[in-house]
């Protein structure tokens, strides 16, 4: 009775600090935690992975590593010494079985194909998530995370695309909300930057004795170990990862953000070489058809990707000044919005016309938090809003894998039935690795 009766105290405690404006973050999850700090755990410590958490032990508790290879591990982390005595986990389940109370939040940083089931895994026992972009691997994935994640109203999810924070970011959306540049019909987004092989693969090779394959797979359909997919070569496997995404999740932020793109209509892929049987493209041209959205009217989004195909100069952009390899223009009546591969460096082409516009109203919410990451630990602790929580990333992600799709069946217009999640006019399509419903490793308890 005691302890029942103090801990509505506490509750009430910190239910009224929360309207002083103090956060009353984890009560809810693992209890508070020492000099107001979330205890995190790093699920994928590898390259971006290693980086990321050693960010967050500057202003938060990192308690706890996981990653299926100790050997990446330690080469990833050997330049970051905060890293260096926490604890490493192979199986993020067994993780959350042993210290799941103490864990208040989950970063996840692992090759995209496993997103999803640790994500769910991570939602289910109450803890909030930042996924590293793409948020999932197939289309199925990206919807069922989405749902499951607006199910949970305490949980704050946030996608890493750390550009949307910017106040860059947050001009393109005020500038479109204005119509700064008149109607907006076209977006021509550019990367140079594409991961792809047409290199057999290695065969016959040993999984190393400290890397768990069948953890690496995950809910991916079994396939042999091949030296290949090693030092994140495996970017550039369909099995494992889809080319669009790695960057489009930057690129085709400001036209999604700033013209409120959802659902596409259709998707259509031009490629001068198909695909390998085990990767995408290495280049193409995909186009994206959306509707009107109230008063603003039908958008073409086209994305040049690859580094042998020819960008073409922006309309509005002076003759005299270089285009742009990673970016985007949003083109307009009378002038464009460009912006750099991340929403950086936001600006209204020509410079005339840039000097002459009025800056809009501040239209856009700004976060308070320094860097993308900052803004979602300030979010889980009821300081902030997160710029990009999973029901604002997830159309963002189907639209980059409709995009996978379309690059393997080249100049077809596939047609897209959102509501139902299928691909209407083609049955090979629909059926897409990219597309995947549940497969024969589901039900061994990834999520």
């Amino acid at each position: 009775m005691m302890k029942s009766v103090n801990r509505r105290r506490f509750i009430k405690g910190a239910l009224a600090s929360s309207a002083l404006g103090i956060a009353p973050f984890n009560i809810l999850k693992a209890g508070p935690s020492p000099n107001s700090k979330l205890n995190i755990a790093c699920i994928g410590v590898g390259g971006q992975g290693s980086g990321n958490a050693d960010y967050l032990t500057r202003s938060n508790n990192v308690i706890a590593l996981c990653d299926v290879d100790e050997v990446w591990h330690k080469r990833s982390i050997r330049g970051h010494k905060r890293l260096h005595n926490i604890k490493l986990w192979k199986d993020y389940r067994v993780m959350f079985d042993k210290i799941g109370k103490e864990i208040d939040a989950v970063l996840v940083a692992t090759p995209e194909h496993s997103h999803f089931a640790i994500s769910m895994h991570a939602i289910r026992h109450g803890k909030h998530v930042y996924c590293q972009k793409p948020l999932c691997h197939t289309v199925n994935e990206v919807r069922l995370l989405t749902e499951e994640a607006a199910r949970y109203k305490d949980i704050v999810t946030q996608m890493g695309h750390q550009g949307h924070s910017t106040e860059s970011s947050a001009m393109l959306r005020d500038w479109g909300l204005a119509d700064s540049v008149g109607d907006i019909k076209e977006v021509h987004a550019y990367s140079r930057k594409n991961y792809w092989t047409d290199r057999p693969l290695v065969k016959g090779s040993v999984v190393p004795e400290t890397l768990d394959w069948d953890l690496y797979l995950n809910r991916a359909g079994a396939i042999p170990f091949s030296d290949s997919y090693m030092n994140r070569e495996w970017i550039r496997y369909s099995h494992f990862s889809g080319a669009v995404g790695d960057m489009a999740a930057h690129i085709l932020d400001p036209a999604y953000y700033a013209l409120d793109l959802r659902v596409p209509l259709s998707v259509h892929a031009q490629v001068n070489t198909p695909a390998s049987p085990v990767s995408l493209p290495r280049s193409g041209v995909i186009t994206w058809e959306f509707a009107a959205r109230g008063k603003k009217p039908p958008v073409t989004v086209k994305y040049y990707l690859g580094g042998d195909i020819d960008f073409p100069h922006p309309k509005h952009l002076e003759k005299d000044r270089r285009g742009i390899t990673s970016g985007s223009v949003l083109v307009g009546e009378h002038a464009s919005i460009m912006a750099g591969s991340h929403s950086q460096g936001a600006r209204i082409i020509p410079e005339v016309v840039m000097k002459e516009t009025p800056r809009p109203p501040r239209a856009a919410f700004r976060c308070k938090g320094k860097t993308h990451l900052d803004n979602w630990t300030l979010a889980c602790k009821g300081e902030d809003t997160a710029m990009s929580p999973f029901d604002y990333a997830g159309p963002l992600s189907e639209i980059i894998v409709l995009g996978d799709i379309a690059l393997l069946h080249p100049g077809e217009t596939l047609l897209w039935d959102s509501k139902n999640m299928k691909i209407t006019n083609n049955e090979a399509a629909n059926n897409s690795l990219f597309m995947r419903r549940l497969g024969p490793r589901d039900g061994m308890g990834w999520y």
